[in-house]
C-alpha cells in the first residue's frame, strides 16, 4: 500500500515536473529570451487563464454531491488560511512584493492539477464528484483572494478603491463573472464556441508550467532561502498540520476527508507564479515556491494519505 500511495502521488506531481523541465531546457537552448517569456506569461494570464476560469465555472455542477457541511467548512477554512497567511507573512517579511508572493503561495493550493488525479486513483473515476465539487468552491476563492493580495501590495496601489478596481478588472475575475452570468441566466454556448473556450483554457496549465521552468533560476535560490523557507513551511507543514486534524475532528471521512486533505496539503498553485509575475511582483520567488513545494509535496501528501489510510479514515 505504501508503494501504491507513493506511485499515486508521483503520477500527480511528475507531469508538472516534466513540463517545467521542458521550459528550463528551452531557455538553456536559447529558444527565447527573458523578454519573450515575460510577454508569453502575461498573454497566458490574460487569455488562457481567463478562459480556463470561465470554462471551469460554466461547466461546474454544484448540485452534484452537494454537501452543505463540506462546502461551509471549505469556505470558512480557505478564508481562515488566507487571513492567517496574510497576517503571519506581514509579521515575518518586510518587503511588499515578497509579502504578496508568500501570502498567496501559502494559502493557494494546486488542488485541480494535484488533487483530482490522486482522488481518482484512490476512489476511481466515477466516485470523485465530491472532489470535483470542492474544486468548484475552493478554486474561485483562491483566485479572488490571490488577486486581492497581489493588488494590496501593488506598487501602483493608491488606496482601497485602487485595490477594488484592480480586482474588478482582473482577467480571472472577469472570466469568472462572465461564467456566473451565463450560468445564472442559463445561456447555452454554441458547440463551436464551447469547444474553443475549453481548448483555450486547457492551454493555461501546461503553458504556465513551461514558462515557469523557462524563468526558473537555480542560482537565485540562495538569496531567497529565508523567504522560501517561510513559504514552504507554511504551505507544506503548517496549513495541513492545522486544518486536516480539524477536518477529522469535525467528522469528515472517506472521499470528503481525502478531498480536504489534498486541498490543504497539495503544493502551491502553478498559476500563482503567472499571476505574481504579471502583477509585477517577485516572479523568481513565486517560481521557487511552486517548484519546491511540488517536489516536497510528493512526500508530504504520501505521508498524509498513508497516515489517514492506516487510521481507516479514508
Amino acid at each position: 500500500m505504501r508503494l501504491e500511495n507513493l506511485i499515486i502521488s508521483a503520477n500527480a506531481v511528475l507531469p508538472l515536473m516534466i513540463c517545467m523541465a521542458v521550459g528550463y531546457i528551452a531557455r538553456l537552448m536559447k529558444w527565447g529570451d527573458d523578454a519573450f517569456y515575460i510577454k508569453c506569461n502575461s498573454f497566458c494570464f490574460k487569455v488562457f487563464m481567463s478562459m480556463m476560469m470561465f470554462n471551469n465555472i460554466y461547466h461546474a455542477d454544484l448540485r452534484t454531491a452537494f454537501q452543505p457541511k463540506l462546502i461551509l467548512f471549505t469556505v470558512v477554512s480557505v478564508l481562515a488560511v488566507a487571513f492567517g497567511s496574510f497576517f503571519a507573512v506581514r509579521l515575518l517579511v518586510q518587503d511588499g512584493s515578497r509579502r504578496a508572493v508568500l501570502t498567496q503561495g501559502i494559502f493557494r493550493s494546486n488542488y485541480v492539477i494535484f488533487g483530482l488525479p490522486v482522488a481518482i486513483n484512490i476512489y476511481g473515476e466515477g466516485n470523485v464528484a465530491t472532489a470535483a465539487l470542492l474544486s468548484a468552491v475552493a478554486v474561485p476563492m483562491f483566485n479572488v483572494l490571490a488577486v486581492f493580495a497581489l493588488e494590496y501590495y501593488s506598487a501602483k496601489r493608491t488606496g482601497i478603491l485602487s485595490v477594488l478596481k484592480g480586482v474588478a478588472t482582473n482577467p480571472l475575475i472577469l472570466g469568472a463573472a462572465a461564467a456566473v452570468v451565463f450560468k445564472l441566466l442559463s445561456i447555452p454556448l454554441p458547440y463551436a464556441l464551447d469547444e474553443a473556450v475549453a481548448d483555450l483554457g486547457n492551454v493555461a496549465t501546461p503553458l504556465s508550467l513551461v514558462l515557469l521552468g523557462a524563468t526558473f533560476r537555480f542560482g537565485e535560490v540562495r538569496k531567497n532561502l529565508r523567504y522560501l523557507a517561510i513559504g514552504l513551511l507554511g504551505r507544506i507543514v503548517v496549513v495541513p498540520a492545522v486544518m486536516i486534524p480539524i477536518a477529522v475532528l469535525l467528522g469528515f471521512r472517506g472521499i470528503s476527508l481525502l478531498s480536504l486533505t489534498i486541498l490543504f496539503a497539495s503544493p502551491t498553485a502553478v498559476s500563482s507564479f503567472t499571476m505574481a509575475q504579471a502583477a509585477g511582483h517577485d516572479g523568481e520567488l513565486a517560481a521557487q515556491q511552486v517548484v519546491f513545494s511540488s517536489i516536497l509535496s510528493l512526500f508530504s501528501v504520501f505521508l498524509w494519505i498513508f497516515a489517514l489510510k492506516s487510521l481507516a479514515l479514508i
